[in-house]
C-alpha cells in the first residue's frame, strides 16, 4: 500500500486512539518492540485501511460487511453491508480489498473496494472495484471503477488493491481456473482479464496511457488489454508500491512448490501456468511462455520452497521501529501466522541476505525458511499497514468465522 499518509499525518498521540490494549500472544524477535492487541471480534477479516488517525475500516470476506474501529473500539453496526458471494467460505470469493485515497488531506476521502458481488437471477457473478467517499462517519456515493470475471472459479480471484501518487490504482486477479493465453497457454486465445495485474486511473477506471499493452487492444475481440499492467499470475494477495523508487511489488501463491515475491515493471508475465519459483528450477525456457508484445518475463526476486501461503507485503515507511527497519519489507503467511522481515538492497530491487545459501539462489527451502520469521503467532495474517502513527499494524484471520480476528499493533513504544 502507499504509505505517504503515514509520513504527512503523524499522531504522536494516537494513543488516544488506542484506548486499551490487551496482552496477545503473539511475539516478535527483536527485544525492543512489542506487540498490542487493539481489538478482536472480527469475523474472517480480508483487509483493513486507515481513513485517519482515529478510524480503521476493515473488511469481513464472508458477510460482506466493511467494519469501523473507531478509537481502538470495534464498532457495533457495520458503516456499509455489501451483498457478496462467499461461496467458498474459508477462501476465494466475497470482500476482498480496500485502499484510501490519502493523497486527498481532506474529511472526505476516496476508498475503494474490490468484492464478488452475488449474481441476481440469469446474471453471473462479477468482481467488482467500486470507489466510494468516505464522509468522516461512513461511505457513500459509489461509483463503479472497473468489472471483472468471478467465473468459472471459484478459485484464485485475487483482490488486493493499492495506489501510486500519480492517480493510478492498481489490482489484481488470479486466473479463476482459466488455462489460456493469459495463463502461457497458447490453445486458447481468448483474453479472459484473469491472471492479471491490471492498472487503471483511480478518476474513472480508464486505462492510462503508458500502459504496456495498449497498442495491441486491436487485436483481440475479448479482454480489457488496454489496462493490463502484467499477466501469467496465478493468485495474490498482496500488492506495493516501494515508496522510494514508486515500483510495484506482489507476493504470489503457487500451487504447491512455490510462493514467491516479484518486482514487477510494465508488461511483466510471472510465468503461470508454466511455473511458479525460478524457471531455472522448473524445467521449462522463455520459449515455453506465451509473449504478448511488450511483455518479458520476470523471475522472483525470492521463493519460499515449498508454498507456506504467503499474503500481503508492506514497506514499512517510518522510522518507530527503528532506522534499520525503515522503507524495508514485511510480509505475513496464512498457513502459519508468521510475521517475515526482508532488508532491501541498495539498489531497491531485492533483497540482502545473512544466510549464505538463501543470498545465493534467493530461495527459502524447508529447512531455511524459519531463518527469514520475525513474527509468530498471529493466527493468520491477512493484511499489513503501516499506520499514520507509524506503528506497523497486523490483520489476523479468523478461519472459523467465529469473531476471532483481530488488529495487533507493533510498535516499539
Amino acid at each position: 500500500m502507499l504509505n505517504s499518509f503515514g509520513l504527512i499525518i503523524l499522531f504522536c498521540g494516537l494513543s488516544t486512539f488506542i484506548t486499551q490494549f490487551i496482552n496477545a500472544a503473539p511475539t516478535v524477535e527483536d527485544p525492543l518492540i512489542k506487540v498490542q492487541q487493539v481489538v478482536e471480534g472480527l469475523s474472517s477479516p480480508t483487509s483493513m485501511a486507515f481513513v485517519d488517525a482515529q478510524n480503521i475500516l476493515v473488511l469481513e470476506k464472508n458477510s460482506g460487511l466493511v467494519r469501523l474501529v473507531s478509537n481502538g473500539e470495534l464498532k457495533d453496526e457495520p458503516i456499509l453491508k455489501l451483498d457478496v458471494d462467499s461461496t467458498t467460505l474459508t477462501c476465494c470469493r466475497g470482500l476482498l480489498g480496500i485502499d484510501v485515497d490519502y493523497l486527498n488531506a481532506t474529511r472526505s476521502k476516496d476508498v475503494f473496494l474490490y468484492f464478488t458481488a452475488a449474481g441476481e437471477a440469469n446474471t453471473l457473478v462479477v468482481n467488482k472495484i467500486v470507489k466510494y467517499t468516505w464522509d468522516g462517519r461512513t461511505l457513500v456515493n459509489p461509483q463503479s471503477i472497473l468489472e471483472l470475471p468471478a467465473t468459472p472459479g471459484p478459485n484464485h480471484p485475487g483482490g488486493k488493491l493499492t495506489l501510486d501518487n500519480k492517480g493510478n490504482l492498481y489490482s489484481v486477479i488470479g486466473d479463476l481456473n482459466n488455462e489460456g493465453i493469459l495463463q502461457n497457454i497458447e490453445d486458447n486465445k481468448e483474453l479472459t482479464d484473469s491472471s492479471v495485474i491490471l492498472k487503471v486511473k483511480k478518476i474513472d477506471g480508464s486505462a492510462p496511457f503508458d500502459n504496456p499493452f495498449s497498442s495491441i487492444k486491436k487485436e483481440f475481440s475479448t479482454g480489457q488489454v488496454e489496462k493490463y499492467y502484467g499477466y501469467g499470475i496465478r493468485n495474490s494477495f498482496g500488492l506495493a508500491i516501494d515508496p522510494v523508487t514508486g515500483t510495484l511489488w506482489d507476493t504470489e501463491n503457487g500451487d504447491k512448490d512455490f510462493d514467491e515475491i516479484n518486482l514487477i515493471y510494465p508488461g511483466f508475465n510471472s510465468g503461470w501456468k508454466q511455473l511458479m519459483g525460478p524457471i531455472s528450477n522448473n524445467g521449462v525456457t522463455e520459449n515455453d511462455l506465451v509473449k504478448l508484445p511488450g511483455s518479458y518475463y520476470g523471475d522472483p526476486i525470492f521463493s519460499w520452497e515449498p508454498s507456506l501461503g504467503v499474503t500481503d507485503i508492506e514497506f514499512f515507511n517510518s522510522k518507530n521501529l527503528g532506522d534499520d527497519y525503515e522503507n524495508n519489507v514485511f510480509v505475513g503467511d496464512i498457513n502459519n501466522g508468521n510475521l517475515y522481515y526482508f532488508k532491501v538492497n541498495d539498489s531497491r530491487t531485492g533483497f540482502e541476505f545473512e544466510s549464505p545459501e538463501i543470498e545465493v539462489d534467493r530461495i527459502a527451502n524447508e529447512d531455511e525458511k524459519d531463518l527469514l520469521v520475525w513474527g509468530t503467532g498471529f493466527d493468520g495474517i491477512t493484511d499489513l499497514e503501516t499506520g499514520p502513527d507509524g506503528d506497523l499494524y497486523v490483520l489476523s484471520f479468523d478461519e472459523s468465522s467465529n469473531g476471532d480476528g483481530k488488529i495487533y499493533r507493533i510498535s516499539s513504544k
